[in-house]
């Protein structure tokens, strides 16, 4: 009789999940990013500023200072055009 694994499934899922939740939050920051830099600078706004907008807004909610927020805001936009 062979043995079979009961946690590979489960673990498949589990990572399938945290994959889909983290594609659909980068598309949120991404809109978000969008809109701020148009917000900010017209249709050919700065899409760093935007980012760093986001950041500084998120910091409100999270325990980082403003300044930190915008930065993060800012690397994550550095971060997802260097990736394209």
């Amino acid at each position: 009789m062979t043995e079979h694994s009961t946690g590979d499934k489960p673990k498949a899922n589990f990572e399938e999940t945290i994959r889909a939740v983290g594609e659909d939050i980068a598309d949120i920051l991404d809109g978000a990013v969008d809109r701020a830099s148009r917000a900010i600078g017209g249709e050919d706004g700065n899409k760093l500023v935007g980012g760093a907008a986001v950041g500084a807004l998120a910091a409100v909610f999270l325990p980082i200072s403003l300044i930190g927020g915008a930065l993060l805001g800012a690397g994550y936009v550095a971060l997802r055009k260097s990736n394209r």
